[in-house]
């Protein structure tokens, strides 16, 4: 006698597919709905040519000749998907980019609801122009909803320096390098009186990069 087929299970792993592409498919919809000109004022200038400017915004990195009268997106390589918005920095080096990111957490056995509850700040680096792009430095997770970066730019007068301001939580951290974006050494922890001050020899320092040479230097909190 035939056994009874399961007849269940084909609805079931409909309803299951029905319900992946329906996810992807909201993903998709809302990142192409974004507004690129609810971003515009993120751009960042180029310290060599005050018409240049690039943005990222709508999880696309953008560029413009003309002061942003016209904007290109640039194909680029290396950046996590569905990442909607960031701060970018143009650093005096040309074709040096930095771009302060915040992805979504990872769930592990420890902790099975991280992918909801924490998320993950990253610095990226760009050295085309921001045709490819390369983790430069992942900061320890914070609070989902109250991680971000408040602002990430490239100092006016050293090439290969810049700054980045991180939130996570209650704390308010400054990074920052002057390395090419290779390491990121946390300056300085924003007090509630609004005071932060990071070393003037910071920038000066150049056994920062020996140490990243030797494996003298870890990496920031």
């Amino acid at each position: 006698m035939p056994r009874p087929r399961p007849r269940r299970l084909l609805p079931v792993l409909v309803t299951a597919l029905l319900a992946v592409c329906g996810l992807a498919g909201g993903g998709v919809w809302l990142v192409t709905r974004c507004d690129r000109a609810a971003y515009t004022q993120r751009a960042a200038w180029s310290w060599l040519n005050e018409q240049e400017k690039y943005l990222f915004a709508c999880g696309q990195v953008w560029h413009t000749f003309n002061n942003g009268r016209t904007w290109a997106a640039i194909t680029a390589r290396g950046l996590p998907l569905l990442v909607r918005d960031g701060y970018i920095a143009v650093d005096r080096e040309p074709g040096r980019l930095y771009l302060g990111l915040v992805l979504g957490g990872h769930s592990r056995p420890t902790c099975l609801l991280c992918a909801w509850t924490q998320a993950t700040p990253a610095l990226y680096l760009s050295t085309d122009g921001g045709q490819h792009w390369i983790v430069a430095q992942r900061f320890t997770p914070g609070p989902a909803g109250s991680s971000y970066f408040r602002a990430v730019y490239a100092d006016p007068d050293y090439a290969g320096s810049a700054w980045a301001i991180l939130v996570r939580g209650d704390e308010t951290a400054y990074y920052a390098t002057n390395t090419r974006g290779n390491v990121w050494r946390k300056t300085c922890i924003e007090t509630y009186s609004g005071q932060c001050d990071p070393p003037d020899a910071f920038l000066a320092d150049d056994t920062l990069l020996d140490r990243l040479n030797d494996g003298r230097y870890s990496d920031p909190p």
